[in-house]
C-alpha cells in the first residue's frame, strides 16, 4: 500500500458537516429579541434554530440516554453565554470557551459537552487548558466514537504488552493521554501519528511526558514510527546558549557542528568546547570575533588561560553548574586535553574546508603541552581480587529475591547482563548493543596449537561483539556459562521491533531491548553493580574507589594476563577489542600485590652476604682445632669471625683481629685457594642498622659511640682497638 493509499484509508471523517450551518458572527434582530425575553428555555431554543440546531447535532452523536442531562445543561449554559455576550458561539475566541468551561457555576456534567461543542463546531484547540486530563478519555470516546477509540486503544495496548508492559501499568491514565494525542491530531487513527505530533502534545502535557513516550514505543512496535521518543521531555542537549559570545564566532561554531563527521556525542561535546573558547575571547580579546583573526599570540594566551582554568569558568548560560561538588577546583588534565583537541579539530576542519585562511598551525601552536600529557591517559583500575571473585560468584548465583526494590526489569535479563559483565570483559556500550543470537556454541573440540591439549566441545562459546569505540565487529571466545544465561533470557525476551544502532546505522534486534528501547547507559553502574554487591555482601567501593562498569572490564582483562601461562599481549589485544597493544598494556599493568611480592623477595635478597667456606680446613680437621674456615666477603676485606652476622661491631670492622684486608698477603692467599666455595647467608638487620641502610648518618655515629666500650671477640673495645686508650 502506498503512503497516499494508507493516508486515505486512515483519514477520519469529521462527524459534523459545518458547511450546512449559518455561521454568521453577528446575532439577528429576531435572535436578540428571543434571547432578551428569556422566560422559557424551550421557547428560546425554538426561536434561535441557527444557534440551537448545531448543538443538537452534536448531542445526537451520543446514543446513551443517561448523557441527555449533561447535554441539556451544556446547551443551556452556551445559550445563556450568548445572551450575556451578545455574540453567537461562532464568534467566540478560544479563551472565551476556556472561561466558560472553567467557570465554577458550570455543572461538572456539562463541562465535557461544552468542550465537545467547542471542539466540533468552533475549531477549539486548547483542550489541554481546561483542567485535569481524567475526562479526556470520555471526550475522545464521544467525539471519535466509542468503537473506534477503543479499537485503536486496544491495538496500542497489545503492542505495548508484547514488548513487556503489563496490563495494570497500561490502565493508569493511558486512555486519557492517548485521547489527548488524538484530540491534538484531530484524527484518532494511530497510522496518522508522527513524532512531531507527539512532541507537540508532550509540550502541552508535560506531567504526562513519560506516558507519551510510552505511546511512541507502542507506535514503534507497530512499525508506525521509525523509533520511539525519549521517555522524558528533556531539553535537547544540543541547545547551547551563545549569549555573551561574538555572533560571528557562534555562526562558525554552528556551521562546523552541522558539517563535522564526528560521532554525535563527540561532535556535541566539541561544539560546547569551541563555544566556551568564544566566551574566553569575549572576556579577554573582544577585538577577535572570527577564527581568521587568531594569531600565534592568541594561541599562547589561550594555552596559558586553559592551564589555569577552573571548573565553572567559561560557563555557557544554558548549563548550570550550581550544586557541583568540584566547582572552583582546577580542571583535570584529561579535560584540558579534550578542550585542546576540540579547538585543534575546529581550526583544522574550517581551514581544510576552505572557510578561512589561518595565520598559525593548529597542530603545532595548539598542541597539548607535555606538562598536561604526562598527567593524562587511561586509568583502568582493576577491582580488588577478593571483591572481584565475590562479584563473579554473585553473578552466577543470583536469585529473583536479590533484585533491589526499585528494579522492575525481568530477572533473566538482569542475570544475563551480570554474567556478561563479569565474564566477557566488554565495555558498557558494547553490552548495551549486543544483538539477539550473539552467543554461539562451540560444537567441535579445539586443539591448542601451543600445547597440543584438546578443549572439549561446549567448554566455551563464541560471543559476537558489535563495532565499538576502537574496533570493528569481532568474535571472542568466552565461558560457556555466558551463552547459557543469554539463552535463558532470549526465551523470556518479549518480541521487539528492530531499532537503529546509533553506531552503525543498522536496523537490529538488540539483545537487551525491553519495552521498545535498549537498557540505559547507566544501568550497569546504577542497577547491576549495586545488586551484585548486595548479593555478595560488599560495599560499593573497594580500596581504590567506587566499583564501576569499566573497572570490571579491567579486572577481567587483568585476570587473563596475570595467570601463569596467560594470554600473550597480542592475543589479549584481540580479545579485548583494542586497536593497538599500547592500549592493552594499560590493562595488564602489574597488580600492587604482585609488586609487593616482588619487593619482599628483592628486599630479602638485599640482606644476603657472600660467605666463603674453606673446605680444605674442614676436611683436614683444622676447623675443629679452632682454625678459621668461614670468611665473610665485606668488599675490601674478609672477616674470619664465624659469628659475624650477629656481631654488634660489624658496621666498624677495621682494626679487628678477625678482619683480613683483601690486598694483604693473607687475603690474596685466601682468594687463591682452590677449594674455596661461595655461599649466601641472610643477615638480619637491627633497627639501628635499618636506619643506617636508609642513609641516616646520625644514627651511624650514634651507634658507633654506643659500642665504643663494648668488647669485641678478642676482649678489646673499639676505643682500645683504635688506640685512644692503653690496654
Amino acid at each position: 500500500m502506498t503512503q497516499l493509499d494508507s493516508a486515505s484509508v486512515h483519514s477520519w471523517q469529521w462527524p459534523i458537516d459545518l458547511a450546512q450551518y449559518d455561521r454568521s458572527p453577528c446575532l439577528s434582530k429576531t435572535e436578540e429579541c428571543a434571547l432578551a425575553s428569556w422566560s422559557n428555555t424551550r421557547r428560546v431554543r425554538a426561536a434561535v434554530p441557527r444557534l440551537y440546531s448545531p448543538l443538537q447535532d452534536v448531542a445526537a452523536l451520543s446514543s446513551k440516554q443517561s448523557l441527555l442531562n449533561g447535554h441539556t445543561k451544556a446547551q443551556t449554559a452556551i445559550l445563556q453565554e450568548i445572551q450575556r455576550t451578545q455574540q453567537p458561539y461562532w464568534a467566540w475566541s478560544q479563551e472565551a470557551w476556556i472561561d466558560l468551561v472553567c467557570r465554577p457555576s458550570i455543572h461538572p456534567s456539562a463541562r465535557l459537552f461544552i468542550t465537545a461543542n467547542a471542539y466540533l463546531l468552533c475549531d477549539f484547540r486548547l483542550v489541554h487548558c481546561i483542567g485535569p486530563i481524567f475526562y479526556l478519555s470520555a471526550l475522545g470516546r464521544f467525539i471519535f466514537g466509542k468503537e473506534l477509540f477503543e479499537n485503536e486503544c486496544g491495538r496500542l495496548h497489545q503492542a505495548l504488552q508484547k514488548i513487556g508492559y503489563g496490563k495494570i501499568n497500561l490502565q493508569r491514565n493511558f486512555p486519557s493521554i492517548l485521547a489527548a494525542v488524538m484530540l491534538e491530531n484531530r484524527n484518532p487513527y494511530l497510522e496518522s501519528f508522527n513524532n512531531e505530533l507527539l512532541e507537540r502534545t508532550r509540550e502541552k502535557y508535560t506531567a504526562q511526558a513519560r506516558s507519551i513516550g510510552k505511546i511512541s514505543q507502542g507506535l514503534a512496535a507497530l512499525g508506525i514510527l521509525p523509533h520511539p521518543l525519549r521517555m522524558r521531555n528533556y531539553v535537547s542537549w544540543k541547545e547551547k546558549s551563545g549569549d555573551g559570545i561574538a555572533p560571528e564566532w557562534v555562526d562558525y561554531c554552528r556551521r562546523w557542528r552541522e558539517t563535522s563527521t564526528l560521532q554525535p556525542k563527540t561532535r556535541e561535546s566539541n561544539y560546547s568546547f569551541i563555544l566556551r573558547a568564544g566566551l574566553w575571547l569575549a572576556q579577554n580579546h573582544p577585538e577577535i570575533t572570527s577564527p581568521a583573526e587568531w594569531t600565534v599570540e592568541t594561541c599562547a594566551d589561550f594555552l596559558a588561560a586553559l592551564n589555569r582554568l577552573k571548573v565553572g569558568e567559561w560557563q555557557l548560560h544554558s548549563f548550570d553548574y550550581t550544586g557541583r561538588g568540584n566547582l572552583g577546583t582546577p580542571l583535570n588534565a584529561n579535560s584540558k586535553r579534550g578542550v585542546l583537541y576540540a579547538i585543534r579539530r575546529f581550526f583544522s576542519d574550517i581551514q581544510h574546508w576552505g572557510w578561512v585562511q589561518l595565520k598559525f598551525n593548529p597542530q603545532y601552536h595548539l598542541a597539548t603541552p607535555n606538562s598536561i600529557l604526562r598527567l593524562c591517559g587511561p586509568n583502568p583500575r582493576a577491582i580488588d581480587d577478593n571483591f572481584w571473585l565475590k562479584l563473579v560468584w554473585a553473578s552466577l548465583n543470583l536469585e529473583p529475591s536479590d533484585r533491589l526494590g526499585e528494579i522492575w526489569y525481568p530477572f533473566e535479563m538482569l542475570q544475563a547482563i551480570s554474567v556478561i559483565w563479569t565474564h566477557a570483559g566488554l565495555r558498557q556500550n558494547e553490552i548495551t548493543r549486543l544483538r539477539v543470537g550473539c552467543a554461539r556454541a562451540q560444537n567441535d573440540p579445539i586443539v591448542d596449537e601451543s600445547t597440543g591439549a584438546t578443549i572439549a566441545a561446549d567448554t566455551l562459546c563464541y560471543l559476537d561483539v558489535p563495532a565499538g569505540k576502537t574496533f570493528t565487529a569481532f568474535t571472542k571466545p568466552v565461558s560457556a556459562v555466558v551463552r547459557q544465561f543469554i539463552l535463558e533470557w532470549e526465551t523470556k525476551r518479549p518480541e521487539q521491533s528492530p531499532l537503529t544502532d546509533p553506531k552503525t546505522g543498522e536496523r537490529v534486534r538488540f539483545l537487551f531491548q525491553y519495552r521498545g528501547k535498549t537498557i540505559g547507559h547507566s544501568m550497569i553502574n546504577e542497577t547491576i553493580i549495586p545488586m551484585l554487591c548486595a548479593k555478595a555482601g560488599l560495599p560499593l567501593e573497594d580500596s581504590v574507589g567506587k566499583i564501576t562498569s569499566h573497572r570490571g572490564r579491567a579486572s577481567a582483562v587483568t585476570a587473563l594476563a596475570s595467570v601463569p601461562q596467560g594470554m600473550s599481549l597480542i592475543e589479549l589485544m584481540r580479545w579485548s577489542g583494542h586497536r593497538s597493544p599500547k592500549s592493552t598494556l594499560y590493562y595488564i599493568r602489574t597488580k600492587p600485590t604482585q609488586l609487593a611480592g616482588a619487593f619482599a623477595k628483592a628486599d630479602q635478597l638485599s640482606h644476603l652476604i657472600e660467605v666463603l667456606i674453606d673446605h680444605t680446613a674442614v676436611v683436614s680437621g683444622a676447623a675443629a682445632k679452632g682454625e678459621p674456615y668461614r670468611y665473610y666477603d665485606l668488599g675490601s676485606s674478609y672477616c674470619a669471625n664465624p659469628f659475624w652476622s650477629t656481631c654488634p661491631h660489624r658496621m666498624a670492622c677495621a682494626g679487628c683481629d678477625f678482619n683480613i684486608p683483601k690486598d694483604s698477603a693473607k687475603g690474596e692467599a685466601l682468594a687463591a685457594k682452590a677449594f674455596l666455595h661461595r655461599y649466601l647467608e641472610e643477615v638480619p638487620l637491627t633497627p639501628d642498622e635499618q636506619q643506617i641502610v636508609k642513609g641516616d648518618l646520625q644514627k651511624l655515629e650514634s651507634m658507633l659511640d654506643k659500642l665504643k666500650n663494648v668488647p669485641t671477640l678478642d676482649g678489646r673495645t673499639p676505643q682500645q682497638i683504635h688506640g685512644n686508650e692503653t690496654p
